[in-house]
């Protein structure tokens, strides 16, 4: 009986310690349950937040800069202007998620889930995006200047005027992706799917084709003119 009180009473206050979910920064939160939580203007800096759940909550301006939140579940939750700079987000499920305006600036999203998410003028520049399901994604004038979008599925996505120079999309699928208006300098297309692509006035400057199947009609055309341009200045 004593070794159990003795247990018990070391145990406690690693207990009450996972059971303190009141957001803060550089706190341990792992596995903590914020379903519709309203967490508007949360700072939430460099926590760990692995296992965490933010379903439907409410975190509008909220600071999550440098956290850990490797698979979490933000499902229909509200990232209005949002921080994620630098945080781990690998397999995250972001699934119809509001990132209106949200800045994930170098943020690793390997795998990430955004099937139904709305993305317009979302700052991903440096981003990882690889393997990332984009699919169908609004993402109007998004920012993604030097992100990595290996393998990501984007069929369908709306990136009309976004900004992705020095971007990778090398064996991304682009099918029917919308790039009209977009500024591409110096991106890389490497056996990337453009089945449909549009890229209609887009800026191609020193962009990289490289075994891409279906290149869309006009892309050729517009290389050369770019290509033209750039040899008489």
């Amino acid at each position: 009986m004593l070794r159990e009180i003795l247990t018990l009473g070391l145990l406690a206050p690693a207990m009450a310690a996972a059971a303190d979910c009141r957001p803060r920064p550089d706190a341990d939160l792992r596995g903590c349950d914020y379903s519709g939580a309203m967490l508007e203007n949360a700072d939430l800096r460099r926590s760990r937040l692995d296992g965490a759940t933010f379903s439907k909550a409410n975190l509008k301006w909220a600071n999550l800069s440098g956290a850990s939140l490797p698979r979490v579940a933000f499902t229909g939750a509200d990232l209005f202007h949002a921080t994620f700079d630098d945080a781990d987000m690998t397999g995250a499920d972001l699934s119809g998620t509001y990132l209106f305006g949200a800045n994930l600036i170098g943020t690793t999203l390997i795998g990430a889930d955004f099937s139904g998410a709305y993305l317009k003028d979302v700052l991903m520049e440096r981003a990882n995006l690889s393997r990332a399901r984009m699919a169908g994604v609004y993402m109007l004038r998004g920012v993604f200047d030097d992100a990595t979008l290996v393998e990501a599925d984007l069929a369908g996505a709306d990136m009309t005027g976004a900004a992705a120079e020095r971007a990778d999309f090398t064996g991304a699928n682009l099918k029917n992706t919308r790039l009209s208006g977009a500024s591409v300098r110096f991106a890389r297309f490497i056996r990337t799917d453009l089945d449909g692509a549009v890229f209609t006035k887009t800026d191609l400057l020193h962009t990289v084709f490289e075994e891409v199947r279906n290149m869309p009609a006009g892309v050729t055309e517009s290389l050369a003119i770019s290509f033209g341009a750039e040899e008489r200045r």
